[in-house]
């Protein structure tokens, strides 16, 4: 009962959290409801456990918090990907800056 207490607290924060974010223009709309509905889904989740059951089964796992295990750890490496490659991105964009820069500099020595 009070893990429910104060995983709910938690989720009213990230929801804070997550409209602070939208209002400051850091996520767009979608990003924000996306977000919102992951947040309101997990306090369903830890307001009625039994709730993830029916997806355990629909999984063919036996139980429903290893369900919501398997589906979290897999989303978790799908996000690090998703930071991998935005990482990458950024890092060969900041790459061609500095190369950038360098020739001008370069240019403006000679």
């Amino acid at each position: 009962m009070v893990i429910q207490f104060v995983l709910i607290i938690f989720f009213l924060f990230a929801i804070f959290k997550v409209s602070n974010r939208y209002r400051f223009g850091a996520l767009t709309a979608i990003e924000a409801v996306q977000w919102v509905i992951f947040w309101l889904v997990a306090g369903v989740v830890v307001f009625k456990p039994n709730s993830t059951v029916a997806l355990a089964k629909i999984l063919g796992v036996g139980r429903g918090a290893d369900a919501v295990i398997y589906l979290s750890v897999a989303l978790l490496f799908f996000i690090v990907f998703r930071i991998f490659v935005r990482l990458e991105k950024i890092d060969r964009q900041l790459t061609k800056l500095v190369r950038q820069n360098a020739l001008k500099d370069k240019d403006k020595l000679e």
